[in-house]
């Protein structure tokens, strides 16, 4: 096939179905977040809790994704990709509607963590199709896009969300609807999701106890041959103390309950940091490739440093100060986004440059699934205790201001080990940066 044949318009149209269900799916993880962080007010009055329950139901959510995210992987790698993601990102939904129509908070947080756990699997087996379908120097701006539209669904879908409100039992009615809009996206994606690997044969027979020892084996090799690469290693303490996820979860309860704002109006602010962070991935994925392209040992830790000190500062002018107008909130919410944007299209990139292409999806279930999961429901469990003894407004100065810049500085211990993994990927794997087809290889503008 030709550079004019890629060019095509089809070919084009072809990508972008693609990532727009990729995207898809990955957003189903938000959704259901969304519905929690925005209508916990209303959760709060109906089942009788207290201010930390909200760190309770984030942290159980994200905790089962330490132990959820591997399995899905392995499934993946046995049965056909794109059907393992339509159940985990799609008809897992109904988990969603169960906890709409729990009668008490212990069933709510049992269907919650069922639901979660499926949604667990979707980030890291959307990464590695996508993994394969685009080239090394673009998937910083693939990365974006989709992390982007991840967060213009959950910024337009917030609001929306918020004005359930205004109805008795209002946060029900917005589970139903996020488990309803999963199925939906199950479907969609079993029939029109294409996947670079679809002709590669999958083992569908009952495996036998040896097998079964075989592939425990493996996946031990795997996870030692992982862990061997010094940057993926890093990465993982690096994202085990970032505290800057939490920012979203107690966004809207932080205005209501320290700035005394209704809970329609501190659900605003969640399109202006969906925007904001829409424009940080796209124009941080641009941005970042062309830094890696100038500066490829260096570029992308550099400018993982850089958005991490402007997040801290930015997120202290947030919490810290009490502004008067929900304007100003507005703004500093949607540069908030802005710089957490910049986060996925770095940190996604830098993996695929130093873990072998046969190790992406499990390198994305131990960092994304495992490991950050395990931060998020840490640091949101943590934000919730505080929040009880000393306020929200002290609980985030602690995570996502301290945190964030004392990590942001710790980040420099990437610069040497990752120009070195990423040389050695390039040497040993040449097609690790390179998609598997050549049908998916971006075209090149003349």
């Amino acid at each position: 096939m030709t550079t004019q044949d890629f060019a095509a318009p089809g070919a084009r149209r072809r990508r972008g179905k693609n990532l727009a269900l990729l995207t898809a799916s990955s957003a189903m993880d938000n959704a259901e977040a969304n519905v929690t962080s925005v209508l916990f007010p209303l959760m709060r009055e109906s089942l009788g809790l207290s201010a930390s329950a909200l760190g309770t139901i984030v942290a159980v959510g994200k905790a089962v994704g330490v132990v959820a995210g591997i399995p899905w992987v392995v499934l993946a790698n046995r049965f056909p990709r794109k059907t393992v993601l339509a159940v985990c990102a799609g008809f897992w939904g109904v988990w969603s509607i169960a906890a709409g129509a729990a009668d008490s908070f212990g069933q709510f947080v049992l269907f919650y963590a069922i639901a979660a756990a499926g949604f667990a699997g979707a980030g890291p087996i959307a990464l590695s199709i996508m993994g394969d379908i685009y080239h090394d120097s673009h998937r910083a701006r693939a990365t974006g896009m989709l992390y982007g539209g991840v967060a213009l669904i959950s910024g337009i879908s917030a609001p929306l969300v918020g004005q359930l409100s205004g109805i008795e039992e209002g946060w029900r009615y917005g589970f139903y609807i996020s488990g309803a809009v999963c199925v939906v996206i199950g479907v969609l994606i079993m029939a029109f999701l294409d996947d670079p690997t679809a002709e590669q044969k999958h083992e569908v027979d009952v495996p036998t106890l040896e097998q079964i020892e075989d592939k425990a084996r493996g996946l031990r090799e795997s996870l030692r041959a992982l862990l061997a690469v010094r940057t993926f290693r890093f990465i993982l303490v690096q994202r085990l103390f970032s505290g800057q996820n939490v920012i979203m979860s107690f966004g809207a309860v932080f205005l209501v309950e320290e700035r005394g704002l209704s809970t329609a109006t501190a659900s605003v602010i969640a399109l202006p940091f969906a925007i904001g962070y829409m424009t940080g991935t796209f124009a941080g994925g641009r941005v970042n490739d062309l830094v890696h392209r100038l500066h490829p040992r260096t570029g992308r830790v550099a400018m993982l440093q850089i958005s991490q000190f402007g997040f801290a500062i930015v997120a202290f002018l947030a919490t810290q100060i009490g502004w008067q107008a929900i304007g100003i909130y507005v703004a500093l919410f949607g540069l908030l986004g802005f710089l957490q944007g910049q986060v996925p299209v770095v940190n996604r990139p830098l993996i695929m440059a130093v873990v072998p292409p046969p190790l992406r999806g499990l390198a994305f279930a131990v960092s994304v699934s495992t490991v950050e999961a395990l931060a998020y429901a840490g640091y949101a469990l943590i934000v919730g205790l505080l929040g009880d003894s000393i306020g929200l407004q002290g609980a985030l100065l602690a995570v996502t201001v301290v945190l964030t810049m004392v990590n942001a500085v710790a980040s420099a211990a990437l610069y040497r080990p990752y120009a070195r993994d990423a040389a050695v990927i390039t040497a040993r794997w040449p097609e690790a940066v390179a998609p598997i087809t050549d049908e998916y290889v971006e075209p090149t503008r003349r």
